[in-house]
Formats: structure tokens, sequence, C-alpha cells
């Protein structure tokens, strides 16, 4: 058996048609030949760190016609995988988040939410050291953002957390500001606002066209689509066969992060997450190990 690091969940892109795709059918068929195999190898030669594809071939609107019970039996033949190569926990892609979630897996799953918000305190680091930057802007939804904007507090400039709903962060800004002290400003997302010096980290596809209202600004975009952060480990994924933007690529290296870090399970990647000593060192620990494992030198927004 090889030894692996890490272990990738993902599902078909489309949906089956036909006979198997008809719920009657699809609930006698899939336990038997739909269920989820290992794949692929994926190798990052960059890290030192190799992990497998385990392929679910359903797509997510024939996953959701099964019934729960069916649904228990193939994520249980996951776990199964999980326990075949010693690993703690499965790493799965980012769009299939709310489909497994209508029957919820009995091992720990990663998204790659925190991954992203640590690549996000990576970025804003290279670009303060690189760019003269006046103001950070933190623009689209996240989960849990308490841990992220204590350690972007550090940099001696305002921040904002501009979304379609900002009535979600106003506990966030509230907590920062009375616990911490730190003043964060939460507002609608305001492009017209956005000007030379300013920083725009985007963690949702679709609000980076409104950076042409403000050319000048400096902006990332660390949503589900992005591409080209990190070239070396998109072309393993590439050579294995495998989608390689980010909504493949920060669930794996979360895993990986928290192996090499020694911690067990993430902190459940929940909305409103209360503010919890652990998350703060758990987030500094992840960012550490990272620049350990040497995970940052392959993502730069400054390429030498």
């Amino acid at each position: 058996m090889l030894e692996l690091d890490f272990a990738f969940l993902n599902m078909m892109n489309n949906n089956r048609q036909g006979l198997a795709a008809r719920k009657f059918f699809l609930d006698r068929l899939a336990p038997v030949f739909f269920s989820p195999r290992v794949e692929r190898l994926i190798q990052f030669n960059e890290l030192g760190v190799k992990g497998c594809n385990v392929f679910l071939p359903l797509g997510q609107a024939n996953w959701n016609q099964l019934e729960d019970d069916k649904r228990a039996v193939m994520l249980a033949r996951s776990e199964g995988i999980l326990n075949d190569y010693a690993l703690p926990k499965m790493a799965a892609d980012r769009r299939i988040k709310k489909a497994l979630e209508i029957t919820e897996p009995m091992f720990p799953v990663i998204y790659g939410d925190n991954f992203i918000k640590i690549l996000a305190a990576e970025l804003v680091r290279q670009s303060m050291e690189n760019r003269c930057i006046d103001k950070l802007v933190l623009v689209g939804n996240m989960i849990e953002l308490i841990p992220l904007l204590e350690h972007l507090s550090r940099y001696p400039v305002p921040i904002s957390v501009q979304t379609t709903h900002p009535v979600r962060y106003e506990y966030t800004a509230h907590k920062l500001l009375y616990e911490k002290g730190l003043a964060i400003s939460n507002s609608y997302i305001s492009p017209e606002a956005w000007k030379k010096g300013d920083l725009i980290v985007f963690f949702e596809a679709g609000y980076r066209r409104m950076a042409m209202a403000s050319p000048r600004a400096f902006y990332i975009e660390l949503s589900n689509e992005s591409r080209g952060l990190a070239p070396g480990l998109e072309n393993a994924l590439t050579m294995a066969g495998m989608d390689g933007s980010l909504q493949t690529l920060a669930p794996i290296l979360e895993s990986c992060l928290y192996t090499k870090a020694g911690i067990p399970q993430p902190v459940a990647e929940k909305e409103n997450l209360d503010f919890q000593q652990n998350c703060r060192e758990e987030f500094e620990m992840l960012l550490e190990t990272g620049e350990d494992m040497g995970m940052w030198e392959t993502f730069r927004v400054f390429r030498r």
C-alpha cells in the first residue's frame, strides 16, 4: 500500500443521463457501480507530498436524488479508503460542499476555507513588502474572518471588509473593537472608493471586474476559479488530469498543512464561529508550517 499524505474527493462535473439518472435505478445502481474509487495519484514534488484522487462517479444532481441511506453507504466507502491509507481526514472539492452536507460524512472533511484565509495573509505580507499599500480591502463572503483580521491588524494600515451583506460581519467588527481594540470598517462593496495604494483581496468570483472602476488599485483574487497563483502546483494537478484552480488546490493544501502541523483536525468551518483562542493559535501555526514546508515560495504575487 502506498504511503500517502492526503486524499481528495470530487464528483463528475456533469450529471449522469438516461436510465442511470432515474431515481428508481440510481438508488439501486449507485452503491454497486458508482461508489467512490481511487482514480489518480497526485504528486507535488515542490512540497515533497503526494496523495490520491478519490472519485465519486456521479454529478451533484444525481447525488442529491439518492436516498439518504444510499449516500451514507457511499460515504462509508470513502471513509474505508481513508482507513486503507491511514489518513485522518479527507480534502474535498469546494464545489461539492453543499452536496456532501446533505448527508454529513462521519469523517473530517476539509474544503479549504482556512487555507484561503492563510494564503491571503501570506500574499498580503508579500504585497506589503513589495508595494506601497495604504489600505487593505477584503471583498466577498468568507466564514470566520476573525483570525485573519487580527493577523492583518499588525500592519499600520486601515482594513475594510466589504460584502453584499455587511450585517453578517457586524458581530465580527464589534467583537474585534470591544475585545481587542481593533477598528475594522464593515460596509457594502464600494468599488468607486477604491484608489491607488489600496490592496483589494477578492474572495469570490465576479467581483474582479469591479476593479475596472479603479484600475490603479492593486488586487488579488482568491476565488474558487483562481489560477496562476502557484504554477508548479497547478501544473502537477493538470498532469494528474485534474482541475488546477483554487477549488481543488485549497482543500488539498489545507489538509497537508494540518497533517504537517500535527493538528488532528481543523476547527469546524461554520458561519459565526465563536471567537476562540485556539482559532488564533491554529491560524498562526498553520502559517508558520506553510513557511517551513516551502509552500509560500510556490505562491508568489511578485515573481523573481
